[in-house]
């Protein structure tokens, strides 16, 4: 390997050079003269010789994989080159288009070896702009090289194939591929989570904040030893519920496990006349009190109700049953303004994309042994999405001709196919990444005609009843139990937020007014000015997100447009444009502003409203 290039791996990728130290010369690689007398790339696959590059002109060969990509690439937009090979294609995109930055993705550390044996990295000019090079010998190491590659902006890189890739790693290429469009569209699945309910989480936390203050916490106030080693059955709405009625009423019978409704599956069970030991519930949207509509006007009070703290506030009013709570993590309201007296953290549960995921990480802390999953589809029957007695005005219990042509088959528990759809797929993985990290738990999906879920074993409900504990080991699990919290910091807590509220436009305004200020000086090309101009930007800006308002409130409440612009800020921070990185920081923050204002004016009135009832309820019981 070239020194420059050893010099340029220990600064850039030191990780990498210990690898290629590594690398035993097995003789299938190796290079070669072309026609031309450059060098190209012999990799033997298969008992075949392969070449990288042309035999004839390797330099005339990446001209004109440059032409033909002239339409589909972008001036002066990052890039993913998907093979190293000799650098040969590096060098006419690179040179051509002028990417700001470019990551190089490599499989093989004999190729990446014998190509820095004779490509000098450093004596090419626009190698400052590589960010990342990635050597991927294992599927394991796809995603943390697309995530370093793509988490930190917002538009996608540009991805460039070296052509002789798609025949000599074929299966590397696909796999890469394969894992970079996945990514994307997680990615932009939780962009669109975070956009439609980033308002919404912080207005349910503070709408509902009153409420935590008078239920107790089931992870933090009730005794764990009820719940430790006993089963729990998690009943979710899919259409196989229809089938394990009757040993549902079993089970509740004989007390020999929890059964915990998620979601719909309430009005089901309700249906059958089967009243859970608890209905767990975290939907943050309106519809969600719709779920417990039934409950309500029939005025069954047997029901504990477990709600997520940022659960849609709607859901709670009028509940006739006992209430208990859990924090999520898109509570920050709670996660700055609570503290419990005997506990020095409290347990908070991940947001997922399904109640049933969340319930299950709180089953999973409770320590409950073995969990059994019912009604867990992931998947249609007969194009049904829930089980029988359970009907909403808002959305169909069958699917339409337009959904189904966004179906697909899967695996089913049994071996067979089922049909699903994205979402359902989305909420399967999200399920199996907790069901792996949970250790020593035996987790049974019970459900018939379901997706197969990884990390779970399948049995049919009728054959566990029968192995269940006959000696009604199920307790009454709420009696008297109430919530524990510091009342003395809470009180601190929203005293300050009130206080700070009053003070919150104006830090704003400064803001905007800064940057407007920076906005002419950069018109009347004062450049010279405007490092000052920036690093007092930066001081209002620390100055308002120092704030707990802005900690709780503004940045919860805007965080797809802070995400946003922080990338596009950061993109410029060290460029030698002056009037882009102007121009872009005055864009960006002008964006943050009105992001900003408009939030503080939607929560203004209910931080007084609610804070007074706080205080007042905190100095009632302390």
């Amino acid at each position: 390997m070239l020194t420059d290039n050893r010099v340029f791996l220990k600064e850039k990728a030191s990780g990498i050079l210990e690898r290629l130290d590594a690398v035993f010369d097995s003789g299938r690689v190796g290079c070669v003269e072309a026609k031309n007398g450059q060098k190209t790339l012999q990799i033997e696959k298969n008992g075949r010789m392969l070449l990288v590059h042309s035999g004839y002109d390797p330099g005339k060969e990446a001209a004109m994989i440059m032409e033909r990509l002239r339409g589909k690439l972008k001036e002066k937009e990052p890039v993913i080159f998907i093979g190293f090979g000799l650098g040969y294609h590096i060098d006419a995109i690179a040179e051509r288009l002028s990417p700001p930055w470019f990551s190089v993705i490599e499989f093989s550390p004999e190729v990446l070896k014998a190509a820095l044996s004779v490509y000098d990295i450093k004596k090419r000019k626009f190698f400052k702009g590589l960010k990342h090079l990635h050597l991927i010998e294992n599927e394991e190491q796809i995603l943390p090289a697309i995530v370093q590659d793509v988490d930190d902006v917002n538009r996608p890189p540009q991805l460039v194939i070296l052509p002789s890739y798609e025949r000599i790693f074929k299966e590397e290429v696909a796999r890469y591929l394969s894992g970079f469009q996945q990514y994307l569209k997680e990615k932009k699945s939780r962009y669109v989570t975070t956009l439609h309910f980033e308002k919404r989480w912080i207005i349910n936390s503070l709408q509902n904040f009153p409420s935590l203050l008078k239920t107790p916490n089931l992870l933090a106030d009730f005794d764990r030893s009820l719940f430790e080693n006993k089963p729990a059955v998690l009943v979710a709405a899919g259409p196989s519920l229809n089938e394990e009625f009757d040993h549902l009423k079993r089970i509740k019978e004989d007390r020999s496990a929890y059964i915990f409704s998620v979601g719909s599956a309430i009005n089901a069970l309700i249906e059958h006349g089967i009243y859970p030991h608890a209905a767990f519930t975290y939907d943050p949207t309106p519809h969600n009190q719709f779920v417990f509509q039934k409950l309500k006007e029939k005025g069954i009070t047997e029901i504990p109700l477990v709600f997520g703290s940022s659960v849609g506030f709607e859901t709670l009013k009028d509940y006739p049953g006992k209430m208990a709570h859990f924090i999520t993590s898109q509570d920050w309201l709670s996660a700055y303004t609570l503290k419990h007296r005997e506990l020095a953290d409290i347990d908070i549960a991940m947001d997922s994309p399904s109640i049933a995921i969340i319930t299950l990480q709180i089953l999973d802390r409770l320590n409950c042994n073995p969990i059994l999953l019912v009604g867990q589809n992931f998947s249609f029957r007969e194009r049904k999405r829930y089980a029988s007695g359970i009907e909403y005005d808002m959305v169909d219990s069958e699917l339409g001709e337009k959904e189904m042509e966004g179906t697909f088959e899967t695996e089913s528990v049994d071996g067979g196919k089922v049909l699903t759809n994205e979402g359902y797929m989305q909420m399967k993985k999200s399920m199996e990444y907790v069901l792996e990290g949970m250790i020593g738990k035996t987790v049974y999906n019970t459900t018939k005609k379901g997706a197969k879920i990884e990390h779970t074993i399948y049995r049919e409900l009728s054959s566990l009843v029968d192995e269940l504990p006959k000696n009604g080991i199920v307790l009454p699990w709420f009696t008297d139990e109430r919530p524990n919290y510091d009342l003395a910091f809470i009180e601190e807590k929203w005293k300050t937020i009130v206080s700070e509220s009053e003070s919150i436009g104006e830090k704003i305004d400064e803001i905007r007014k800064m940057t407007a200020k920076i906005e002419q000086t950069l018109q009347m090309r004062k450049l010279h000015k405007m490092e000052h101009l920036y690093q007092s930007l930066e001081g209002k800006v620390n100055g308002l997100q120092n704030t707990l308002v802005y900690k709780i409130f503004l940045r919860s409440m805007t965080q797809f447009e802070t995400e946003i612009a922080s990338k596009e800020i950061a993109a410029v921070r060290n460029s030698e444009d002056a009037i882009k990185k102007g121009q872009t920081v005055v864009k960006e923050y002008r964006r943050l502003v009105d992001a900003w204002e408009a939030a503080f004016r939607t929560v203004k009135e209910e931080i007084k409203k609610i804070g007074g009832e706080v205080l007042a309820e905190v100095q009632k019981v302390g």
